[in-house]
């Protein structure tokens, strides 16, 4: 028996749904939760405590992995926790979204069980908690109430072994505690102690309150990426997970590692850490020290490593790339803290052109590098500059001394006043002409600028009072 490694994304599998409940081959799909929690709340607490589980727990890994009943394997399946394979030789094939060794994530066609109703589901889903898998039978024992004190504790046992989600135990809590699914549970999430019927003692309860592990977001990038550990590094610790989002996470020693201030350190994700009490976000990131991409890896505090830096600047420029040549873009400039991940090849841009919105400068071991922002269809993405693959196509300009006087000729207000010669910088900045101007008012010319190509002349201008340079054709002057 196997299951999916990742919840399967409602978004993948959405089954036709009109509102409301309707019935399709004894399912019930719909957009209400109420209404789904209210169709499936008998099968779910016979199952789960027929096998001594949670029923909260079950109704929530119901929610989660069907869409709330309206994805297309639940619709067509009745398959509700995405199970894999076939049953009573019956089965179904589904696109399913998995996530690789190194945390990419792939899409794939598997097959998956088809149930006669949603009960069938239910007994399967519980059969494989109780008995685990060939390779491990007590794999999912952290489910057994039994084993699990709390809702909260069975839901972050099934973290890293039901699913490789690192939130899936915290998504599932969060929708207990939404939709009061702990009450499906009747007395099994407490722990009580009460006196007989005779005795002048009166009854009394007590809730074990749930633990609420913080949530994080992971970005993947691509594994070749680099930074050190910093000068503070001794400060902070290295983990197998996130610290906080989840039970049991284990802490290695930076003298099992042979941690030193700038020592080189690999990286290929990036998590976002939210608060679970606070709210408050820090970034982690997974590290390895090894360039091989199947070394250990761990994670660590952001504010442990030292990593390239990266100014961005917002402008306009038109970049040519060289589709012949060899390199990738990127979804983010390649080692920024952002990571990067490789989205295509350069030789697939064939544009002899494109637009560039945003340009930034990497500074990485005192060596910078200029990278630009270019739209490609309706999408961005990042290239480096450097001839010949890409090359920012700017006007070639000749510059010269100038000195003395001009006027605003009759027509000056028809043109623009610029920060650098027209189309020939990225950071292109225009402004209006300052209050009072018109034809006849002198400025002082400080600078002349031919471009080579057009033979067109340019100043570069002050006005009285007025130390700001600006640039203006010299069509404007007289």
């Amino acid at each position: 028996m196997k299951r999916t490694k990742w919840w399967l994304a409602a978004a993948l599998m959405l089954g036709a749904v009109t509102g409301g409940i309707s019935i399709t081959n004894g399912h019930a799909a719909t957009t209400n939760p109420q209404g789904f929690i209210s169709q499936l709340k008998s099968p779910v607490q016979t199952v789960a405590n027929q096998y001594k589980l949670y029923p909260s727990v079950m109704m929530a890994q119901a929610a989660l992995e069907s869409g709330w009943g309206t994805s297309a394997l639940t619709t067509q399946a009745n398959n509700y926790f995405g199970i894999k394979g076939s049953y009573n030789g019956q089965s179904v094939t589904m696109q399913t979204a998995e996530y690789d060794a190194n945390g990419q994530l792939y899409y794939t066609n598997a097959s998956f069980r088809k149930y006669p109703n949603a009960k069938a589901s239910m007994t399967d889903n519980a059969t494989l908690l109780r008995n685990g898998t060939s390779y491990n039978p007590a794999i999912y024992s952290g489910t057994w109430r039994e084993n699990a004190a709390t809702y909260a504790d069975a839901a972050n046992a099934l973290t890293n072994t039901y699913a490789t989600s690192p939130v899936y135990g915290s998504s599932l809590i969060s929708l207990i505690q939404q939709y009061n699914l702990d009450s499906l549970d009747g007395n099994s999430s407490s722990s009580s102690s009460s006196s007989s019927a005779s005795s002048s003692s009166s009854s009394s309860s007590s809730t074990t309150k749930p633990v609420v592990y913080d949530t994080a977001k992971y970005h993947g990038g691509d594994s070749g990426q680099t930074g050190r550990l910093g000068s503070k590094y001794a400060s902070y610790r290295l983990y197998n997970h996130i610290k906080g989002t989840r039970a049991s996470v284990k802490k290695t020693a930076w003298t099992k590692v042979g941690g030193t201030i700038d020592k080189p350190v690999y990286l290929d994700m990036r998590g976002v850490k939210q608060s679970a009490t606070t709210g408050k976000k820090t970034t982690w990131y997974r590290i390895r020290f090894s360039r091989s991409a199947t070394a250990k890896k761990y994670w660590v505090y952001g504010k442990a490593l030292t990593l390239p830096t990266v100014k961005y600047k917002k402008g306009a420029a038109t970049v040519k790339v060289d589709s012949a040549s060899s390199g990738y873009y990127y979804d983010h400039v390649y080692n920024s803290p952002y990571l990067a991940k490789a989205v295509g090849q350069l030789n697939q841009l064939t544009a002899k052109s494109y637009a560039a919105d945003n340009q930034a400068t990497r500074t990485q071991d005192g060596i910078k590098s200029t990278w630009y922002r270019i739209k490609v269809g309706t999408k961005k993405y990042w290239v480096a500059a450097g001839e010949p693959a890409v090359s920012p196509q700017y006007d070639a300009v000749a510059y010269s001394a100038a000195t003395g006087t001009k006027k605003l000729s009759g027509k000056f207000s028809k043109y623009t006043l610029y920060n650098h010669v027209k189309k020939t910088h990225f950071d292109q900045q225009t402004f209006n002409w300052p209050a009072g101007s018109k034809a006849g008012t002198k400025v002082t010319v400080n600078l002349r600028g031919i471009k080579t190509a057009y033979k067109t002349t340019w100043y570069r201008i002050q006005f009285s009072g007025d130390k700001t340079n600006y640039w203006v054709s010299a069509r404007a002057l007289s």
